[in-house]
């Protein structure tokens, strides 16, 4: 078997072995699995598209016969398919005028993450929705069960977990999926982070400073934000596009933060102070959102000169 191929088929074990640390039923499982798309970017943006489909087959075969095909469907769902693409999309180049390389920009790159976890939450709406408050309802329905087994007996307790699997079920579509964006795009960039250590990089790292998202998405969010406060399925729906078409804003946000330190002496300090906010106390990342909303008419990016080198 040739060199690459193994490597792939690898590559592919280590993702499923992650992935099915989940069969265990420990917690500690659940980092494991977090980690499960890191071998697929890995041989992708080493080896190319082609070497990360050989890794996810060799995945999903194994997964089959590990924990039968719902999980490994459940795989190939929410790991594999996506790593896929973006891998295969990160690959794409064009030589532009001035001779150069130009790779697939980043800001399309997150967008196409946002309309994977889109598809993925219109999907999960179609198919439920020939049934009793549709998607919102299933989920608001399961959300009182556990709760209710986890809770103390009695009609108090019921009303609580009535009333909190309601709220929940209005929006947990989009938090799992911003949540799941963000496992997407760390074990990217820790991937993208290991092969630039070792020179083994098929591209050039994109630079946070050169998100620019297409002006269509920001119509698409204000379309979001207006169902979110209409009643029913309207509001179902905006809701929580509107909390997946927010990762990207966040993340645009940082950039213009990215471009401002590039012109500043302190600038690993202000990353740092930055980032250590955002994990520690959750508020920075809605200011992020903000600046990133506002970008397309403060044009900060372009007033500090497009923050070269991050």
């Amino acid at each position: 078997m040739p060199i690459v191929a193994l490597a792939a088929a690898g590559a592919g074990l280590a993702s499923a072995l992650l992935h099915g640390a989940l069969l265990s039923g420990s917690f500690g499982a659940i980092i494991l699995a977090y980690l499960a798309q890191l071998p697929l970017f890995l041989i992708g943006l080493w080896m190319g598209y082609t070497s990360a489909a050989i890794a996810v087959v060799t995945g999903v075969v194994a997964l089959v016969a590990a924990g039968g095909f719902v999980f490994a469907l459940a795989y190939l769902l929410v790991n594999a398919a996506p790593a896929l693409i973006m891998t295969f999309l990160a690959q794409h180049n064009r030589i532009g005028s001035d001779g150069q390389t130009e790779w697939y920009p980043p800001g399309m790159l997150i967008t196409a993450l946002v309309g994977i976890a889109a598809a993925m939450f219109l999907s999960l709406f179609a198919i439920y929705l020939d049934s009793p408050g549709g998607a919102e309802g299933l989920l608001r329905r399961g959300l009182e069960t556990a709760f209710r087994q986890l809770g103390a007996p009695g009609a108090a307790g019921n009303a609580d977990a009535s009333a909190t699997a309601a709220v929940m079920a209005q929006f947990m579509p989009g938090v799992v999926a911003a949540s799941w964006m963000a496992m997407v795009i760390i074990n990217g960039v820790l991937a993208q982070g290991l092969l630039v250590r070792f020179g083994r990089n098929l591209r050039p790292s994109p630079r946070m400073a050169d998100i620019d998202l297409p002006p269509w998405l920001l119509g698409a969010v204000a379309i979001a934000l207006a169902g979110a406060f209409m009643p029913g399925n309207a509001h179902f729906l905006g809701a929580n596009l509107f909390l997946i078409f927010m990762p990207a804003y966040v993340l645009a946000g940082l950039g213009v933060v990215h471009a401002l330190a590039a012109r500043l002496a302190s600038r690993g300090l202000l990353l740092t102070a930055t980032y250590a906010l955002a994990l520690l106390l959750g508020w920075p990342l809605v200011i992020a959102a903000l600046l990133g909303l506002a970008e397309p008419w403060l044009n900060l990016r372009r007033r500090f000169g497009g923050g070269a080198g991050t």
